[in-house]
């Protein structure tokens, strides 16, 4: 196990942060790495209002976007550890509209206007472990993107709402397990919606009564108090003099103004650093809170969590990384990450990693335009340091 120093990490950090700072990539940020259960490394910079100068701190609200999947992905764990469901279920034996897919083409018409039509029915049934693992075809390439920019607000008020839309309109972007292709929102909002069919409860409830209340967990939520959305991180963005501005376009929504109600599995809930680190410290600890010890998780689920599941010869499988259940799986020789590393990213710059070989936890939160998403300069600066 490789033993991290933590005033020479926190010094690396520091100077990373004062050099994303000044390269305006946000305005912001919230750094923490854990070895062993314990903080070796943390770093508070920056504000979380650029008018206000209020400072980010560790229990300031950001909107976690993507790092939302790993959270789905264990709402499914706990519910197959409760024996609501099975991870190879089929999809269409909760949502009927699921069970007879097709997989569109793209047809350019004469005028030149585009339409998806079908082009052959699906080869095999979904799965819900299709559904975490990205190789679905649900929304994951140019004609399921084309198909849910499209969707009327009527149809995206809830997961029932926009799971039975996607159901009865979407065609699929590639056969089941043929391909990767990532699904930004609606095959998480699929299992969001499962969930609420075989608990009866809806998605943000499920996920608090059942992973968050067993470990005091109030800071990871769909629909922030108010008290939260004040001490929540404005959106950042630059101006065209490369200068830190704030984007308030989101307003009081969680993800590109998706209606508060609609419980995204793929992109919606907010959290702090605080919260984050105790819910990964429970995927690192396989499946048990870091502080009470209750059990969260079968040790078996996250062990399924953190494995590979695309079949061997999956299309567009990078060489140094493949998926696990919501999260990334990381394989020999990656630039940056050592083998068996696992999990994610959101659009707005937050990321976050464990570590098993090394007992390693790292977070980082911080919300901006500019600069987001797993290939980032600020989360490529972070893996680096850690393993510098």
């Amino acid at each position: 196990m490789k033993r991290i120093n933590g005033t020479e990490l926190t010094n690396r950090l520091e100077e990373l942060v004062r050099k994303g700072i000044d390269e305006a990539l946000y305005s912001g940020i919230a750094l923490r790495v854990m070895q062993d259960g314990e903080t070796v490394a943390e770093v508070l910079e920056g504000v979380a209002d650029l008018e206000t100068g209020r400072p980010v701190t560790a229990d300031t609200l950001f909107r976690l976007a993507s790092m939302t999947k790993p959270v789905t992905a264990a709402a499914v764990l706990s519910a197959q550890d409760r024996g609501l469901l099975s991870l190879f279920d089929e999809v269409g034996q909760y949502l009927p509209a699921y069970n007879d897919m097709w997989v569109g083409r793209k047809e350019v018409r004469e005028d030149g206007s585009i339409a998806f039509v079908p082009a052959e029915k699906a080869c095999k049934k979904l799965r819900i472990h299709h559904l975490l693992s990205h190789v679905n075809g649900i929304g994951s390439a140019e004609m399921g993107y084309w198909a849910l920019d499209r969707v009327k607000d009527e149809d995206r008020q809830t997961l029932e709402a926009i799971t039975n839309y996607m159901g009865e309109h979407l065609y699929l972007d590639f056969q089941p397990d043929s391909s990767f292709g990532y699904s930004g929102v609606a095959a998480f909002d699929v299992a969001g919606r499962i969930i609420e069919l075989v608990s009866g409860l809806k998605f943000g409830d499920y996920i608090q009564k059942y992973l968050f209340d067993p470990m005091g967990i109030t800071d990871i939520t769909f629909e922030p108090t108010d008290e939260q959305w004040a001490r929540s991180m404005n959106m950042h963005s630059r101006d065209d003099k490369g200068r830190s501005v704030t984007d308030n376009s989101l307003g009081r929504t969680t993800f590109e103004n998706f209606p508060i109600t609609y419980q995204s599995g793929g992109a919606s809930l907010t959290g702090t650093l605080n919260a984050y680190s105790r819910f990964a410290e429970m995927l690192r600890l396989g499946g048990a809170d870091p502080v009470s010890g209750n059990r969260i998780i079968s040790i078996g689920g996250v062990a399924q969590m953190q494995s590979i599941w695309p079949l061997p010869g999956t299309a567009n499988i990078g060489p140094f990384e493949s998926w696990g259940l919501g999260v990334r799986v990381i394989r020999d020789n990656h630039p940056t990450l050592p083998a068996g590393a696992f999990g994610w990213s959101g659009a707005y710059g937050t990321h976050f990693w464990i570590d098993p070989a090394n007992n390693v936890t790292a977070i980082m939160m911080r919300n901006s335009r500019v600069d987001g998403g797993a290939g980032a300069a600020a989360t490529i600066r972070f893996e680096k340091a850690v393993y510098a």
